[in-house]
Order: structure tokens, then sequence, then C-alpha cells
């Protein structure tokens, strides 16, 4: 893998201290050991070092010690450089301790600094329906295929996942010698992807689409095949939800005619752990199965942030108030969870699923108990108006605390990340695929999920 941290040149080695930090007590209670929600209930604030909960005390605004934690697992970022005025000498002050535990977490993490590579310029015709984001993906993602397709004489492209079509139509309009599958499972993209390809005169012939669950079934497979009719494809998915990528990467093994392949996870809060019902699920390597690695489903949410793209103090004030309105939102439902967790009320994860918040019930704490209360189906008289009062007076210092507790959590995303794409790495090599590697191919900055995993098939290689 060429893409190691800067700290690392052995594979093996990178391995096992990733694992390691993951397996912390600390990392294992911020990722799911003790939820943010259930901060109060356990007294989490009092489990983490004492020389860091006291110089936190010591900061007159929690979001200034929210944003050192941030800056300082910055790629960009010395241990203590990043910042200016108040929010530098913040920095400079940080305990020793914590300053060392910031640099192996940022020093585990994958590198996300975009790899050099082309880009091309979208027709007006095809942005039109794109947003920013999507067209930075689309123009940098159907190079680096094309690129792959002219290399090793491939003209036939698979789009699992397809969605709306931005990248399938994409490929089918600017390069006509290409051949694309698009599948999806959702009849409504897929029907939208249709109308798109028809209206911009791209036949079937050349953009074929079907409506078919990507599950690891034997029957797409066959689909493929016949599909192909023996030429050599390329396997693509940008932004391939939750264990969807898992099953990209089995098909991309098992289906002859599939050569190279190149996908970009998401969603990795929809991925399905390893269990007696699921013995496909995640890790799906080897190497990490051995290992005992296992992420809880708090630890697969916290992957999905991306904390250095939140905007800063310094420059973002108009999102003070949204910020502010977050802050009160974390320390709200912790204090709600402690109540519920006194009176012993008992809720399903189905009833919590349903508990919405609406921006108008955070004037005041009883304001949000009461329209939780009604999500969760609570009588009134189990929790009185004063029962919510005391509690309110009672954690209204805490704010603080919650708030970074919840920054430290998030603050792991990029080493669970890590450890996901490396899993995936490992999968395809055990599977003997050729020039495997995890790419960051898009700007972090516009784009958090940018790991690309790539591999080839050596039985093409004297062709």
């Amino acid at each position: 893998m060429a893409n190691f941290p800067t700290a690392y040149d052995n594979l093996e080695r990178f391995t096992d201290d990733l694992c390691d930090f993951i397996a912390t007590p600390l990392i294992r209670q911020l990722t799911g050991g003790i939820h943010v929600n259930d901060a109060l209930i356990h007294n989490s604030w009092e489990t983490l070092p004492q020389e860091w909960t006291r110089w936190w005390s010591l900061i007159s605004d929690h979001r200034l010690a929210q944003q050192d934690l941030i800056n300082a697992i910055d790629e960009d970022a010395e241990p203590r450089s990043k910042g200016h005025g108040e929010q530098a000498q913040l920095s400079q002050s940080r305990p020793e301790s914590l300053t060392e535990w910031l640099s192996t977490m940022k020093s585990l993490a994958i590198s996300r600094t975009r790899c050099p590579g082309p880009t091309i310029t979208l027709p007006e015709v095809l942005i039109a329906r794109m947003k920013t984001k999507k067209i930075s993906e689309v123009s940098i993602a159907a190079a680096y295929i094309q690129g792959v397709c002219q290399s090793r004489g491939i003209t036939h492209i698979i789009d699992m996942g397809s969605g709306q079509g931005y990248l399938s139509i994409s490929l089918a309009y600017l390069f006509p010698n290409l051949q694309i599958l698009a599948i999806d499972s959702s009849k409504s993209q897929v029907a939208g992807s249709q109308l798109f390809a028809t209206s911009l005169g791209i036949p079937e012939s050349r953009l074929k689409h079907i409506v078919h669950l990507i599950d690891g079934s034997l029957g797409l497979s066959a689909i493929i095949n016949n599909w192909a009719d023996g030429q050599k494809c390329m396997l693509v998915g940008l932004h391939a939800c939750g264990s969807l990528s898992e099953h990209i990467l089995r098909y991309f093994t098992s289906v002859i005619c599939i050569e190279a392949l190149a996908v970009v996870g998401c969603c990795y809060n929809h991925i399905v752990p390893r269990s007696p019902s699921c013995p496909t699920g995640f890790p799906i390597s080897s190497a990490l199965r051995e290992k005992g690695v296992m992420l809880s489903a708090t630890a697969l949410m916290t992957a999905c942030q991306a904390p250095n793209n939140w905007g800063t103090l310094d420059k973002d004030r108009s999102r003070d108030k949204e910020k502010s309105d977050f802050g009160k939102r974390r320390l709200y439902r912790a204090i709600m969870e402690k109540i519920l967790f006194d009176k012993g009320i008992k809720m399903n994860s189905r009833q919590k699923a349903f508990w919405g918040i609406r921006k108008g019930d955070l004037v005041h704490f009883t304001k949000f108990a009461r329209r939780a209360m009604d999500c969760l189906e609570i009588d009134y008289d189990k929790i009185t108006t004063v029962e919510l009062l005391y509690y309110e007076r009672k954690y209204q210092d805490y704010k603080s605390q919650i708030a970074i507790l919840w920054t430290l959590s998030v603050l792991c995303c990029k080493v669970i990340e890590s450890v996901i794409a490396l899993d995936r790495y490992f999968y395809l090599v055990e599977q003997k695929a050729d020039n495997v590697d995890i790419i960051p191919i898009f700007d972090f900055k516009i784009s958090p999920r940018n790991l690309m995993v790539v591999a080839e098939k050596v039985v093409y290689k004297s062709q």
C-alpha cells in the first residue's frame, strides 16, 4: 500500500499500532463504551484523565477547547501551531499527555490529502443538475476511470449503486467508446437516471439500467456476465453506502469478466458487523478478524464525521448560533437520558428512533423534554414539571463537558475510517488481487469521504 501514514514505512507495524490504539480503553469508551447521550448516567467526564479535565475547566469558552482538539488532528498542522491569538496560546498550554494522545491519533490516520491526478471539465448539460460537491467528485472520478480503461483496454464499466446516474451518465456522455451498466436497487432513482440519459440522446445500447438488489447474490453475477459478453470490465462505486462497498469488493473478486475496481465508501453506520446471523459482516478480511477487530454502531457512526470541515470560531462567526444550538441539544439529550434512567423508564431502540427534535424545542429544557416524551409516548405524570426543572438546574453547567466529550468522540473519525479502509485493502490482497491501494481521490475539504479502494486482477496481465 503506497498511501501509508507518514510515520510508517511498514504495513504490518502500522496495522498493529492502529488496531492496538482503537482497542485502548479511552477509544473504546469514546466510540461506544459510553455514548455521549449517556454521559451523565455514567459520569463520563470523571473517567477522562484528570490532567485534561482540569485544563479544560480553566477555558472560558468550551468552543475554544473543541476547536483546539479539532485543529490538533488537522493533517497540515503542527501539534501546537494551528490557529492564532487566543487559539494559539491555548494549544501552547495544552497538557503534554493530551498533545501526545492527539499526535498518536493523527499519526495513525491514512492521509486524506488528495493525490495528484487529472480532472475533467464537465459540460453545462451535465452539471446543471449537480451540486458543487458532486461536480467535483464526478469530474475527478470520471477522469480516473477513463485513465484505467485506456491503460487496460477496457470498454465496459459497471456502476454499482448508480443512484441518479451522475457518474454513469457522465461516463457515457463523455466517452462514446464506453458501454456502461448502471445498477441500483431503487426504482425511482433508476427511472430518474433513465429519463435524463434519454434526454441527452444516450441509447440503451451504451447505457443500460437495471433495478437489482446488490447483496452479493449469484443472480446479479449472471446478469453482469451476460451483459459483458466476454468483454473485460471495470467495476466502480461512487460513495457506495455501508456494506454495499463490501458487496462490490466480492463481485470484483468473483465475477470473472471484471478486471479493475474503484470504489469509494460512505455511510459507514450502515455497515453490518459480523455476527452468527451475518458471518460475512465486518470485518471482511482474515487479517482483521484474526486481530479480533470489532467496531460498535457508535464507532461506525463516528467514521462518518469530518470535524476538520466544520469551520472555526474565527472564520465562521455566522455559525455561532447553530453550534450553540447543537451544544444545547446535546446537553438536553443527555439530561433527558439521565431522567429516564433515574426514573426506570425503559425505551427500546425503535421508540428512540422516532425522537425527533425541532429547533423551537430548544427554547428551554421543559419544552425539549415534553417534545421527547410525546415522541416516546410517555405520560406527563411520570415526569413532572418540577422534576424537569430540578434536573435542568442540576446539570445546566455541564454543557461544556458534554460538548468536549462529543468532540473527543468525533475526533476518532479518521482512525476508525482507516480501520474500515484497511479491512477492505486486506480482503482484496487475500483474494489475490493486484495493485491494491487506498487513494485519497477527492479534495477532503469538499468530499470528506475521499478514500478510494482500487485493485486489478493479475489474470489479465498477459492479455
